[in-house]
């Protein structure tokens, strides 16, 4: 368990450690030594910490971090060369969080006249497109919709599609899916 997680929950609800143990039923150096990682609390003395701040106990149990921050640094792109496109994942793609990632989101560019694909795109996933700057011809078996600067389309899963650019210049938009495809 790490008590870290105990002594910034507190703080963060303006909680002195005495608060907490008044709260709790346990002595301030109880509550300390739990917060410095001295000792480790019973499931029962766990629970009634986790009763006064309001979380469940996985949450001081999973060692995990529960927050990904990708720097624009550490941003991780992908060149496909036959359509002249660059990924960039938004979100990190590494193994040690792949299995909590819900959703993938990278930000991608369509030069003029490209496709993004030459045949009909098939995932298993929900896609939501944003364009940033340009538009684009989302293209489906028996129709196509125009979306521009500022649209969105949400494409459900399973459903054959193809972007396409028509416009002058480059398109910019940012993809959505989930659940993540990497």
């Amino acid at each position: 368990m790490d008590g870290n997680k105990v002594r910034k929950l507190r703080k963060f609800y303006e909680m002195t450690i005495d608060d907490l143990s008044e709260k709790s039923g346990f002595t301030s150096s109880y509550i300390s030594q739990i917060e410095r990682n001295i000792i480790e609390p019973s499931l029962s003395a766990l629970s009634k910490i986790c009763k006064v701040l309001n979380v469940s106990p996985y949450y001081f149990l999973d060692e995990s971090s529960n927050v990904v921050v990708t720097r624009k640094e550490d941003r991780q792109r992908f060149w496909i060369p036959e359509n002249n496109m660059e990924l960039e994942f938004l979100i990190h793609v590494g193994n040690e969080h792949k299995n909590k990632m819900k959703v993938a989101v990278y930000k991608s560019s369509l030069n003029s006249g490209k496709w993004e694909s030459e045949k009909f795109i098939i995932i298993d996933s929900d896609k939501c497109v944003i364009i940033l700057k340009g538009k684009l011809i989302a293209n489906f078996t028996d129709y196509n919709e125009i979306i521009e600067e500022g649209d969105s389309i949400y494409i459900c899963s399973n459903v054959p599609h193809k972007l396409f650019n028509p416009s002058e210049g480059k398109t910019e938009f940012i993809c959505i899916t989930s659940p993540a495809t990497y």
